[in-house]
């Protein structure tokens, strides 16, 4: 029986990613984050995809799970999301445009769920923004920062992430692997 402090890979954790609207990016982001949660404890993370989009398929790499760690790709459901994160050992991703609008309608997903169900949730959520411009641009995160969320990241455009099907992470750009170490960081992986 293991004892009182089991190892990272041993407990039970959920992450749930969750957009605000459709196609912003959450297949991208819980796919990515499926497998850097995976390298960093040297297991496969199970991943989970309710919003019937390509999870699967743009997975990095397939195999059984070996650990209690599982990403959730719950599509353009946050407020459903936050229901089932509501426990202190989940998460929630939540992904927006990196633009004005973006931030906006994130910010609104956020004050919606800012008391209810667990009010410690928006301090162990993480925002990103993804940017899908052909060149980086400049927005003000300030508005969604302030909400409490742990962290806000800006995940750039990458061609590696633009093309269909498994994403070859030797073929990402520094921005993104940084992002995402940035991004496991915030969950305290």
């Amino acid at each position: 029986m293991p004892g009182p402090r089991r190892s990272a890979a041993q407990r039970a954790r959920t992450v749930l990613v969750a957009g605000v609207a459709g196609g912003t990016g959450t297949t991208a982001v819980a796919a990515l984050l499926a497998d850097a949660v995976g390298g960093r404890l040297g297991v496969v993370v199970q991943a989970t995809d309710h919003s019937g989009g390509e999870l699967a398929a743009r997975l990095p790499s397939l195999g059984p799970a070996t650990s209690r760690v599982t990403v959730h790709d719950a599509g353009a459901h946050v407020r459903p999301a936050a229901v089932l994160a509501a426990t202190p050992e989940n998460s929630l991703v939540v992904v927006g445009r990196a633009t004005p609008d973006g931030v906006a309608d994130v910010r609104s997903a956020l004050a919606a769920m800012s008391d209810e169900p667990d009010p410690t949730l928006l301090g162990r959520s993480v925002v990103v923004l993804v940017d899908r411009a052909p060149k980086p641009v400049t927005i003000d995160v300030g508005p969604v920062r302030d909400t409490g969320v742990a962290a806000v990241l800006v995940l750039r455009a990458d061609r590696a992430l633009a093309r269909p099907g498994r994403i070859d992470t030797t073929r990402l750009g520094r921005p993104t692997v940084a992002t995402v170490s940035e991004l496991l960081s915030a969950l305290h992986w």
